[in-house]
């Protein structure tokens, strides 16, 4: 059965949280196509250094219930809210995120940081870009645009202080236990930096959850494959 809001035909209130460098551009397709049944708002982190600080931006901004999705970094965060506000969160989905702790990757992302304080940003956002995202979609010169005006709105700082965040708390697992809600937890089929086989995790770690993949997808879901999301989302809201 849909939730109550949605058999009643009330709209829900529905925070987005974007992930590394993104903000509301990265919910366009969701924000003009989910309107119907959702109030929704893009959450700012741009001011947070730690994840905590995120979270407290989130649930500071937020009506007193609302559903949650995050996608990426804001997935990170979104496990944080609705571990801390059972009460507050009325369901959240995860969107191409992670749980697990990564020493290998955590090294990686500190070289990033080095590099961008080197004066590499551009470089390094080009690189990101491309190993993102799913090969066929690397020729699209639309959706890299998209991609690299956001990662210039938000800058080489905010970047590389967000970065430093997740490596600071990159391990999720003892959110996950505490998450309540109805869980819907979205993998895209070849991201390359999050496997389908961590979101399976992720959906066993909480009860109840349920996984949808993507195909076809990188890691850049929402501007790889929006009408897959917002419909994924859509059946979220309506009937989880």
């Amino acid at each position: 059965m849909g939730s109550a809001e949605s058999r009643a035909g009330m709209k829900q209130a529905l925070v987005l949280v974007p992930g590394l460098g993104g903000d509301s551009e990265l919910w366009r397709h969701q924000l003009e196509h989910l309107a119907d049944v959702a109030e929704m708002q893009v959450a700012d982190l741009s001011p947070c250094s730690t994840r905590e600080e995120m979270a407290d931006a989130v649930l500071r901004s937020a009506p007193e219930k609302f559903a949650l999705a995050g996608m990426s970094m804001g997935g990170w965060t979104a496990q944080e809210v609705a571990a801390r506000a059972p009460q507050r969160v009325t369901k959240v989905a995860l969107i191409c995120t992670w749980a697990n702790p990564d020493p290998a990757f955590n090294e990686k992302q500190r070289e990033v940081i080095r590099r961008i304080r080197a004066g590499e940003f551009e470089k390094v956002c080009e690189e990101h870009r491309l190993g993102i995202l799913n090969p066929p979609h690397r020729k699209n010169t639309a959706l890299k645009a998209t991609m690299a005006e956001m990662q210039r709105r938000a800058g080489p700082e905010l970047m590389a202080r967000h970065i430093q965040a997740m490596i600071d708390g990159y391990d999720s697992r003892a959110c996950l236990p505490k998450i309540r809600c109805p869980t819907l937890v979205v993998a895209g089929r070849n991201d390359p930096l999050f496997s389908v086989e961590e979101h399976a995790f992720i959906t066993a770690s909480i009860g109840g959850a349920r996984l949808a993949i993507i195909e076809d997808c990188g890691h850049a879901v929402n501007l790889e494959q929006p009408q897959a999301l917002t419909a994924l989302l859509r059946y979220w809201l309506e009937y989880l």
